[in-house]
């Protein structure tokens, strides 16, 4: 794998993967084992309540049908519902909607960032980190994966529809795009054990970290 580490900021591992290839689940489990993660996906959903800016400009361009009211008729939140039916299957609408929300999500994540400098590494989880070229500012990425009929037996399992986990999966990178640009693997498709593999990265980072400590 290679290494890039800006010294004295953390080591920033991205993880990534598809719709329903056990993303979440690893990161979860690197978080039960003490490493600071930070989710972008959760991350762009509190961006529209906390940056009116970024808000009023997206109900503008799609519509007001978008929004979300309080009990005074008040917009503070988008209905993703909406949105999603606004921007999926038009690709020009969804290259407007990521031009606004990345650089916004981009600046949450070097504050929070800053936050973390007592950790060695820390993980930047995204659904679509090589898509909004968020893998630039990790120093090593991880895709998990899984079969693509498994990934959506999970997603439909979930509640999602048929329509829906097919959208989602063409705006993402194919498994093979992200594969040949992460530097590692872990592959959650109930076959191999996904613990070992969670184990053997964080041994693998921890080698990295302690590395640099030594080339300091």
């Amino acid at each position: 794998m290679a290494l890039r580490h800006a010294s004295p900021r953390p080591l920033v591992v991205g993880i990534t993967g598809g719709i329903a290839a056990g993303k979440s689940t690893v990161c979860r489990m690197l978080s039960s084992m003490g490493v600071a993660v930070w989710d972008a996906d959760r991350a762009a959903k509190m961006l529209y309540r906390t940056n009116r800016d970024l808000l009023e400009t997206v109900v503008q361009h799609f519509g007001p049908e978008v929004g979300l009211q309080d009990g005074q008729g008040k917009i503070v939140d988008v209905d993703r519902p909406a949105l999603a039916r606004k921007v999926f299957g038009h690709p020009g609408e969804l290259a407007w909607l990521e031009s606004k929300v990345h650089p916004a999500v981009a600046r949450a994540f070097d504050t929070w960032l800053d936050g973390q400098r007592a950790c060695t590494w820390v993980v930047r989880e995204a659904a679509i980190l090589f898509e909004s070229k968020s893998d630039q500012g990790c120093d090593a990425v991880v895709t998990v994966e899984a079969p693509m009929a498994l990934r959506q037996a999970r997603a439909e399992g979930r509640g999602a529809s048929q329509e829906d986990v097919t959208q989602r999966m063409s705006a993402q990178w194919p498994s093979d795009d992200r594969i040949a640009r992460a530097q590692a693997t872990i592959w959650n498709d109930g076959v191999r054990p996904l613990l070992p593999q969670v184990e053997q990265l964080c041994n693998t980072v921890e080698g990295w970290t302690a590395w640099q400590g030594q080339s300091d």
